[in-house]
């Protein structure tokens, strides 16, 4: 099992972010590998994925399912591979605040305020593992960016940049479980589990950037 667990803080109140987040081709384009998205339902999504890390090596179809759905507050998540032996789960949980905007970075605990952050090691190995991974990160962006079939569906009504409104800000946390499936299952963890970390982190942070500035932050050093 692969996890990620991301924080960030908004300088946008959480009617506005909620109202960013629930529409899913506003930040879909976010994603790693992003391809194309299908939305079956309301609660049922379609997701084609590509790159060049690990189970990304090729086009991937994930099944994304909502099971909790509590508007303004909290999304929780099944996905389950289909041309790939892949499950996992994931949350969005929203919170209301004060004060200006600032990354709060990764926490182990998904409600404000967040929990002191137990002592981690963070040695020269981790840090260029995670060096690596982020650099393959933005290529998988770029690339996705300028391949023809990787344009983002039209974005639904109301999707695009939103403003800070005057309501306070809000706080953002991303949490994601992700397993693979068969034989190869240990070395595809292998791969993947130094980029699951930071693309939360650079996933959330496109978000940050699409509400607060409009700016399109994907692919950005």
């Amino acid at each position: 099992m692969i996890e990620a667990d991301y924080t960030i803080e908004l300088a946008v109140p959480v009617e506005k972010v909620w109202e960013y987040v629930e529409k899913i081709p506003n930040w879909a384009p976010f994603v790693i590998g992003f391809q194309k998205l299908e939305l079956v339902d309301e609660r049922r999504s379609v997701w084609t994925l590509r790159g060049d890390v690990g189970i990304l090596t090729r086009e991937v179809d994930i099944q994304a399912d909502i099971t909790v759905w509590e508007p303004l507050r909290r999304a929780e998540f099944t996905i389950t591979g289909i041309t790939e032996r892949l499950s996992g789960r994931g949350t969005f949980d929203l919170y209301a605040m004060d004060g200006a905007a600032s990354e709060a970075g990764p926490t182990s605990e998904a409600a404000p305020p967040p929990a002191p952050a137990a002592p981690r090691r963070d040695g020269p190995l981790r840090r260029l593992r995670f060096a690596v991974a982020r650099f393959l990160l933005r290529r998988l962006n770029r690339r996705a960016k300028a391949t023809p079939d990787a344009a983002a569906p039209a974005p639904a009504a109301g999707a695009g940049a939103v403003e800070a409104g005057t309501g306070g800000g809000s706080r953002l946390v991303f949490h994601l479980e992700v397993a693979p499936g068969g034989p190869m299952a240990p070395m595809i963890e292998l791969l993947m589990a130094p980029m699951i970390e930071p693309a939360a982190q650079d996933f959330l942070r496109d978000v940050r950037a699409a509400l607060e500035g409009g700016r399109d932050a994907v692919g950005t050093p």
